[in-house]
């Protein structure tokens, strides 16, 4: 059988001193990484964070929040005990951006009452909210309906545990009585 070589990464910068530091990262496959290597690593990550512009930081953050947002709507873990509401979501997205919910609601053409209206659910959440939502924060429309349907549909199966409401509308029902 023959024996693969692991390959190493190398990446090489340079400090704003002017210092040119060369860091081995590898094996690629991530084994046999000492501490001081993994610190080294650490390090130039931080360095590399540090060199990007205010925009990709606001972006990348900003992607952090929709990929918290896909994870909550693939999550089969969620109970109504631990919902996240869109509101949670449009918070973070807010905190992001330093934008307060007064001036985001103002710019999607929206009263503050309203708008607590619908985090508080006196107003359903609907399509057009989503666009607007979806458009605003550079995110598709259709996962915000998601997050919403995911928790309506949770609050009703736990209230369905507690009562026969939904267990009538099963179509073997019906065939056995025609």
């Amino acid at each position: 059988m023959m024996e693969r070589k692991k390959k190493n990464l190398t990446q090489t910068t340079i400090q704003p001193n002017n210092n040119i530091v060369e860091v081995t990262i590898g094996p690629i496959d991530g084994h046999d990484r000492t501490k001081a290597k993994a610190a080294k690593i650490a390090a130039l990550a931080k360095a590399h964070n540090a060199n990007r512009s205010p925009a990709r930081l606001r972006r990348n953050a900003m992607l952090a929040v929709l990929y918290r947002m896909e994870l909550y709507i693939q999550d089969n873990e969620i109970t109504v005990d631990n919902l996240c509401k869109v509101e949670d979501f449009v918070k973070e997205f807010l905190t992001v951006l330093s934008i307060n919910k007064t001036a985001f609601a103002r710019f999607i053409d929206m009263d503050v009452s309203n708008l607590n209206k619908y985090y508080s659910s006196e107003r359903r959440f609907n399509s057009e909210l989503a666009l607007k939502f979806g458009h605003f924060f550079h995110t598709p429309a259709n996962i915000w309906l998601q997050i919403q349907s995911k928790n309506e549909i949770l609050i009703l199966q736990h209230e369905e545990q507690a009562g026969d409401k939904y267990r009538k509308y099963d179509y073997e029902k019906l065939l056995q009585i025609a």
